[in-house]
């Protein structure tokens, strides 16, 4: 008797649902917990003259450690394999200042 069982190998049917969105993104902010891994995206929206810029969020998608962790490591995967074919991505310089990460406060 043939086992129908899916393995881990194989890929899931994906079905698109009905409340699907499709955003660009150009910010990303990232909050940690014990529990889980927050992304909030959004986009920068151009400042008013001698003024902060600011970022409109859109969507906030919340994640389990593993879950966070796989998603790096296949995004770290896909990065480099986009870089091996197309070449290095280059990060611009930073706008301003970075804020500063409270837990490497002293």
């Amino acid at each position: 008797m043939a086992d129908n069982a899916p393995t881990q190998q194989q890929m899931p049917e994906l079905i698109r649902s009905d409340k699907f969105v499709s955003i660009y993104a150009n910010s990303t902010i990232l909050d940690v917990t014990p529990w889980d891994f927050r992304f909030s995206f959004g986009v920068w929206i151009k400042p008013e003259t001698g003024k902060l810029p600011k970022v409109e969020n859109l969507v906030e998608v919340i994640m389990s450690p593993q879950h966070a962790k796989a998603f790096f490591g296949l995004l770290q995967s896909h990065v480099e394999q986009y870089e091996k074919q197309i070449g290095e991505i280059k990060l611009p310089q930073p706008i301003g200042p970075l804020p500063e990460n409270p837990a490497t406060k002293h």
